[in-house]
C-alpha cells in the first residue's frame, strides 16, 4: 500500500478530493511516557490526508488514489519483529451480544477489531490515527459536487473461511447498515449506527469490482464515515447471512455464523466467562513496509477478568501481557506509580484517549423538551466535581469538542454552567428556572444506567440531589443489551455520563450521529431540524476557516442555546499496563479502540 501526502494549506478541488477537518491528539493520548517504548509499528497503511504543518491543529483531508506501481522493497533498518506467541491480555467482562448493529462497548469491540478489523471499507491510519486510510477498499475518488462516491474493493480479500470479499459483499453490508431487512413479517431494522453513515440514497455495484454510493447531500469526508471503530465493522457475511435472512433469521448474529470476518485474528474458542481465543488468519490480505505478511503474532488469548484487583494481581505475577482497558478495569494513577517502582522496564503504561462524556437527555418527553429545564440542569451541573471524584483529577471540562480542538470555542470555560468562577450564582439561576417552568420542588427523574456505569450515575445522582431533591432522583441499573435497547427505544429520560457519538471528535461528519434528530439511538432524543441544518451545511464545506466558523456555531447552539448538549467533558484516568516484551503497536490517539485490531504487534520473547 503506498500512500499520498499533500501540505495541509493546499486547496485542491476535484472529483479526487475531500475535505474534512481533525483536531491533534489530545493530550490523554500522549502521556505519560512509557517506562521503555516499543518499536513503531512495521506497517503502515496507505494514508490520504493533508498532515499537520502547525504543532497541534490538523486538517484532514481524504484523497482517494489510483495504487503507484509498486515500489522498492525498503532495507529493514533497526529492531525487526518477530512472528510467533500468544499474547494473553484482560478483558473486561462478555459481551452481552455479537452484533455491532445492535450492541456496543468496549466487551464487544475489543474482541471483534480482532476478528473484524477497525473499520469498514476505511480505517483510521495507524501512525497518524486523526487520518482516514484505505482499508477494504484500497481507493476512492467522488464526483465534482461530492454526492457520488465509488469505491475499488481490493482483489486479494478474503473471508476467514477463503470465500473472496467482494462489491457485491460491500454492498450487502451497507444496505443492510442502513435499511435492515424484512422476510416476509420479519423485519431486521437498521443498525444504531445508521444514521452516521451519512444520507445515502442508492448503493450500487459497478465493473471493475467498485461500489459506488450515490448520497442525497454533498458529504466532504465520506470516506471516513466508514472508519468508525467502535460500529463500522463487516460482521454479516453475504454468504452466510442471506440463507439465514432466507429462512426468516433476519437477526442472525456474527456468533450464529462462526464469527467469520476479514481481520488479522479468527475466532478459535469462545468459553463464556473465561476467555476468548483468536489466532492468526491465514486469508489474512495486509503485509507490512518490507512485504512480510501480517499479523505477527500467531494469536491472543483474552481472559475474562471477573474483578479488577485480580487483574492487576495477575499483570504483577506474570500472568497477563495487557491489563483491560475500560471502565472499572483501567490501571488506577495509584497502581500506575505502583508498577513503575516495583517493575521498571519489565513493563510499561500507556493513558488511553478519551471518549468524552455527557448526560444523556430525552428531549422529546416532559419537562425536558421545556429549555428552561435543560438549561437549569446544565447551569446546576459541577463538571470539575466530576473529574475530581470520577478521574482521579485528570481530565478537561470541554463541550462538543475536545479542547484542543479548532472546532471548540475559546470562550468555553467561560461559558453558564461550563466557568467554575460562577458556579454559584449559575446554580440560583438553575433554581430560578426550574421555579419559571413550573417545578419549583423539583420532578421526579429516573436515570438510565449501564452496569458498567454505576459510578457515573451515582455521581449524577448527587449532582441531580440538590436540584431536584433527593427523594426524586432515581436510577435504574441494566445489563449491557437491555440497556441498548432502551437507548434506541428512546425509553430514557437521562443517561449517565457516556459517550454519545463523540467518539471521533476530530470529525463532524461522525460526530453528527450523536446529536442529529433523525438517530433514534442517539442519546440526545429531540425535534429541533436547526441540529441537522448545522450539521448538513458543515459536512458540505470544504473551505478550513468556514469550517471552524461553522464548528464553533453548532458547539454553541447545542450547548448555550438550546441547551441539549450537556457536555461534561473529556475523561482522563484512563491507564492500561504492558509488558515491555509487547511491541509494534502503535498506542491509540483518538479513542481507546484506536488501532485495536493489533495487527503489526509482536511479542519479543
Amino acid at each position: 500500500m503506498v500512500g499520498k501526502r499533500i501540505p495541509m494549506m493546499a486547496v485542491v478541488l476535484g472529483a479526487a478530493v475531500l475535505v474534512g477537518l481533525a483536531t491533534g491528539a489530545c493530550g490523554a493520548a500522549e502521556e505519560p511516557t512509557p517506562t521503555k517504548a516499543p518499536a513503531p509499528a512495521a506497517a503502515t497503511p496507505t494514508t490520504a490526508s493533508f498532515p499537520t504543518a502547525a504543532p497541534t491543529p490538523t486538517a484532514r483531508v481524504v484523497v482517494g488514489t489510483a495504487t503507484p506501481a509498486p515500489a522498492a522493497t525498503p532495507i529493514p533498518t533497526g529492531e525487526q519483529p518477530k512472528y510467533g506467541g500468544i499474547a494473553v491480555f484482560a478483558h473486561r467482562t462478555d459481551p452481552r451480544g455479537w452484533d455491532h448493529m445492535r450492541s456496543s462497548g468496549g466487551d464487544l469491540t475489543y474482541i471483534s477489531m480482532l476478528i473484524f478489523g477497525t473499520g469498514s471499507l476505511t480505517a483510521a491510519c495507524r501512525e497518524n490515527q486523526f487520518q482516514t486510510c484505505p482499508l477494504l477498499a484500497e481507493s476512492w475518488e467522488s464526483n465534482s459536487n461530492l454526492t457520488v462516491w465509488t469505491f475499488k474493493i481490493r482483489d486479494n480479500v478474503f473471508w476467514h473461511d477463503g470465500t473472496p470479499f467482494t462489491a457485491e459483499d460491500a454492498k450487502f453490508w451497507v444496505e443492510l447498515a442502513k435499511n435492515g431487512v424484512k422476510v416476509g413479517d420479519k423485519v431486521r431494522t437498521p443498525a444504531r449506527y445508521a444514521a452516521t453513515l451519512g444520507p445515502i440514497e442508492k448503493v450500487e455495484v459497478v465493473s471493475g469490482n467498485k461500489l459506488q454510493i450515490t448520497l442525497k447531500s454533498p458529504v466532504g469526508a465520506f470516506p471516513a464515515l466508514f472508519s468508525q471503530e467502535g460500529s463500522t465493522m463487516v460482521e454479516h457475511p453475504r454468504h452466510l447471512a442471506q440463507p439465514q435472512f432466507d429462512k426468516g433469521n433476519v437477526n442472525v448474529a456474527p456468533n450464529e455464523m462462526g464469527w467469520v470476518g476479514t481481520g488479522p485474528y479468527k475466532m478459535q474458542k469462545y468459553d463464556q466467562g473465561v476467555v476468548a481465543r483468536v489466532r492468526r488468519s491465514d486469508k489474512y490480505w495486509e503485509k507490512d513496509k518490507q512485504g512480510r505478511q501480517l499479523p505477527y503474532a500467531d494469536g491472543i488469548d483474552n481472559i475474562v477478568t471477573s474483578e479488577q484487583s485480580t487483574m492487576f494481581a495477575a499483570f504483577r505475577t506474570g500472568r497477563l501481557d495487557r491489563t483491560a482497558p475500560g471502565a472499572g478495569r483501567y490501571v488506577t494513577p495509584e497502581q500506575e506509580v505502583a508498577l513503575k517502582k516495583e517493575m521498571g522496564e519489565k513493563a510499561y503504561v500507556i493513558r488511553f484517549p478519551t471518549f468524552g462524556k455527557l448526560v444523556g437527555i430525552n428531549a422529546r418527553k416532559a419537562p425536558y423538551n421545556d429549555v428552561r429545564v435543560r438549561q437549569a440542569i446544565s447551569l446546576w451541573l459541577d463538571r470539575q466535581s466530576y473529574m475530581d471524584a470520577i478521574e482521579s483529577g485528570y481530565g478537561n471540562i470541554s463541550a462538543v469538542w475536545f479542547k484542543t480542538s479548532p472546532l471548540a470555542n475559546p470562550d468555553v470555560l467561560e461559558w453558564p454552567g461550563w466557568n467554575q468562577k460562577t458556579k454559584e450564582q449559575d446554580r440560583k439561576r438553575a433554581k430560578e428556572l426550574l421555579t419559571q417552568a413550573g417545578y419549583p420542588n423539583g420532578f421526579k427523574v429516573n436515570i438510565l444506567t449501564g452496569q458498567n456505569w454505576v459510578n457515573y450515575a451515582e455521581w449524577l445522582k448527587g449532582q441531580l440531589d440538590g436540584l431536584l431533591g433527593a427523594p426524586n432522583v432515581a436510577l435504574t441499573v441494566f445489563d449491557t443489551a437491555t440497556y441498548n435497547a432502551k437507548l434506541c427505544q428512546g425509553a430514557f429520560e437521562l443517561v449517565q455520563p457516556l459517550s454519545s457519538g463523540v467518539e471521533a471528535r476530530h470529525s463532524p461528519e461522525i460526530v453528527a450521529g450523536g446529536y442529529i434528530s433523525t438517530n433514534s439511538c442517539s442519546y440526545v432524543q429531540h425535534d429541533d431540524k436547526k441540529v441537522d441544518e448545522l450539521f448538513a451545511r458543515i459536512a458540505a464545506v470544504s473551505d478550513q476557516q468556514e469550517r471552524i466558523r461553522l464548528g464553533r456555531e453548532i458547539e454553541r447552539y447545542l450547548s448555550i442555546e438550546s441547551w441539549l448538549a450537556l457536555n461534561v467533558g473529556e475523561d482522563g484516568a484512563n491507564f492500561v499496563a504492558f509488558r515491555s516484551y509487547v511491541k509494534g503497536w502503535n498506542f491509540p490517539q483518538v479513542t481507546p479502540y484506536s488501532n485495536g485490531d493489533y495487527t503489526t504487534m509482536w511479542l519479543d520473547k
